[in-house]
């Protein structure tokens, strides 16, 4: 079964590789291609221009699609052609406004009342030459824009200038607040409540008309605050283009699961509809995030839609995309208002669960697979960074612990399997006389199996059952494989020779150590074996095969296999023992 995993994998691999996802096809029938497109940036994306790439999207009219003609014409009116800067922009260099806090340094900029950076004091920078702190930052961008639609009108508050102040609110955390006036007739205001032991900020804005009298559009239109995410952000890792490969944009429906799609998933162009309502939606790459939580949990606080956009390639690889997330603004007439939790920073498992709502499922581990694995990855999580805290000993260190600790926790139930294949190994004479004399009388032949299982208290299943325990740390494995991909507790971490046990082991001597120890393994249980040369074939190719898969993985993952290995040793030794004496 193993065997018949890995090679799924590989097929699946070499499918992907052979045949790739087809280019999207414009109406007129021509395929895009990736020097045809050029995604647009979230300045430029038209407000409300949200698409579907599914027909069952494309038949229902969207949240934006209401407003889209109306939309359009107020980005155009925000917009000069050619690309020049419209009239309403900035003609002076935007002004910075730095807060501190405890874990981290935010900086605004007053063009846009927007997030411009976060560092991180936590996490040192792990670039080759760099010092100093990561910086979850978009060169030469903003993290948000912001753009909003009252009826007709689409107010790009992205191209604002807001006056902005800092100032402690009474618990003592940071209060940032940002007011402007936007076409002459229209109030903007946007505070940013930062937590002072977190990396959340409760963010909530007012969108009023300064004049005495609405029109019946601005009245009964609808109103909504289109938030951009960031379209991409700058790697502080040792390995960038690892780091880069795992950019995405993750979204979590208010009913199912969360989903990722990755930049790479996106072709140039490439347009996707993830409908509301939405619960969260967040940009991410390996380790960092910054994330848009709705207020709370009421379908008129939650998020209408995210468009998600392919971004251009100059490479293989995909490090732009440009995603906007749609939230209805509350309020009548004459003043809009608007609230939602912003989350900038790291993927710390712990916190990102203290927040609810499910933020800790940023990273979907497992694919189709998902819903198997995630509540092993919770249960391996919570295992894992207890007994960290409470050993207070180097990852390195909990990793082997914590797999003598299953391999021993298997113990009785592998004694159970033994004891089933020991008693398989005894019928299988009498099988196979049953097999040969009524090989042409099915009814019977079946009949006489059946007696021969239950004269040695077993059953047809019992082959089966008694495999269950050696796939029973399989699901383990398999969420430490995906886990190692995000986990920030890891990062960085030295053990023994090397220098992060979230990266390969450059010196390859974990994955021979573990390829050795499953060799081991397979030769001591086909010791005192019947012939069975399919057995034994598998015995010697499984483990060079899983050396070779596993060889460029995260360096703990290997110390955690081979401790697997390790620990079945001794059971397996008296496994072929007893097969002996039977």
């Amino acid at each position: 079964m193993l065997l018949a995993l890995a090679l799924s994998a590989l097929v699946i691999v070499i499918a992907q590789w052979l045949f790739p996802s087809p280019h999207p096809t414009r109406p007129g029938g021509t395929a895009d291609t990736a020097s045809s497109h050029v995604a647009p940036s979230p300045s430029e994306l038209a407000p409300g221009a949200a698409t579907s790439d599914t027909g069952a999207h494309a038949q229902q009219p969207t949240a934006l699609a209401q407003v889209k003609p109306s939309a359009n014409q107020g980005a155009g009116a925000a917009k000069a052609p050619g690309g020049a800067a419209p009239a309403g922009a900035p003609s002076t260099a935007p002004e910075t406004l730095p807060v501190s806090t405890a874990h981290a340094v935010y900086r605004f900029s007053n063009v846009g009342a927007s997030l411009v950076s976060v560092k991180m004091r936590d996490y040192p920078s792990r670039a080759p030459g760099a010092r100093g702190e990561a910086e979850l930052v978009e060169p030469g961008q903003p993290l948000l824009r912001y753009h909003v639609i009252l009826g007709r009108d689409t107010l790009p508050l992205d191209r604002t200038v807001f006056q902005g102040s800092a100032t402690r609110a009474a618990d003592g955390s940071p209060l940032v607040t940002f007011h402007a006036t936007v076409g002459g007739s229209t109030s903007a205001v946007i505070r940013y409540a930062i937590s002072p032991d977190g990396y959340v900020s409760h963010v909530q804005g007012t969108i009023s008309s300064t004049q005495t009298s609405t029109t019946p559009t601005e009245a009964q239109g609808p109103a909504y605050l289109l938030i951009d995410l960031p379209t991409g952000l700058a790697s502080f890792e040792a390995d960038t283009l690892d780091d880069q490969r795992h950019l995405a944009y993750a979204v979590k429906p208010a009913r199912g699961d969360a989903t990722s799609t990755l930049f790479s998933k996106l072709d140039p162009g490439e347009q996707k509809l993830q409908p509301g309502p939405i619960s969260w939606a967040a940009a991410k790459d390996k380790y960092f995030l910054v994330g848009l939580l709705a207020a709370d949990t009421s379908s008129s606080h939650q998020f209408a839609e995210v468009d998600m956009t392919g971004g251009p390639r100059t490479s293989k690889l995909a490090s732009r995309a440009a995603a906007t997330a749609v939230l209805p603004l509350g309020g009548g007439t004459g003043e809009r208002s608007f609230a939602f939790d912003l989350y900038a920073g790291p993927q710390e498992w712990r916190r990102l669960r203290a927040i609810g709502r499910d933020f800790e499922d940023v990273n979907p581990y497992g694919g189709f697979l998902h819903p198997l694995l995630q509540p092993f990855a919770t249960l391996v999580m919570q295992t894992i960074l207890w007994m960290r805290a409470e050993l207070k000993l180097n990852y390195g260190w909990v990793l082997i612990i914590f797999g003598v600790v299953v391999r021993f926790a298997l113990w009785p139930l592998n004694q159970r399997a033994m004891k089933t294949s020991l008693k398989m190994q005894a019928i299988q004479p009498e099988l196979a006389v049953v097999q040969k004399r009524y090989a042409n009388d099915q009814t019977k032949l079946q009949a006489e199996m059946m007696r021969v299982y239950r004269e040695h208290g077993m059953s047809p299943f019992s082959p089966i059952a008694g495999c269950l325990p050696m796939l029973l740390p399989m699901p383990i494995f398999f969420t430490l494989l995906f886990v190692f991909q995000n986990t920030i507790e890891f990062r960085g971490v030295p053990f023994l020779w090397l220098h992060d046990i979230s990266v390969k082991d450059p010196y390859y001597i974990l994955p021979l150590i573990m390829g050795a120890s499953a060799f081991v393994l397979s030769w001591i249980g086909l010791r005192n074996s019947p012939p069975n040369p399919q057995a034994k074939m598998m015995g010697y190719m499984f483990p060079l095969m899983m050396t070779v898969l596993l060889a460029n993985v995260a360096a703990g993952l290997n110390l955690y296999y081979a401790v697997q290995n390790i620990a079945a040793l001794p059971q397996q030794w008296l496994l072929a023992r007893a097969r002996k004496k039977a």
